[in-house]
């Protein structure tokens, strides 16, 4: 059984870092249900964010909440910086 405290440390590691499933770690099998649970938490929080500024976006480009469209381009925007920074490097 893990403290409360490792399981923050855990948990806020995820944060930093969710690459993994946490709910899966060694030595806090104890822990998995709680664990999940943060973890589907977690993701929900995240893509609602993700949504709502998709949103925004779409209506601020005028384009009428078309969302699929708004997150490409934030891809190729993002691709774009990447690349700018590469080149300036």
């Amino acid at each position: 059984m893990k403290t409360p405290e490792e399981i923050t440390y855990l948990k806020n590691d995820w944060l930093y870092d969710p690459c993994y499933d946490i709910e899966e770690t060694e030595g806090f099998e104890d822990h998995k249900e709680e664990l999940l649970a943060f973890k589907k938490e977690t993701e929900a929080k995240w893509e609602f964010n993700r949504i709502t500024r998709l949103q925004k976006m779409s209506i601020g480009l005028g384009l009428d909440d078309n969302l699929k469209l708004v997150a490409f381009l934030e891809m190729l925007e993002n691709r774009i910086i990447k690349l700018e920074e590469n080149f300036t490097s």
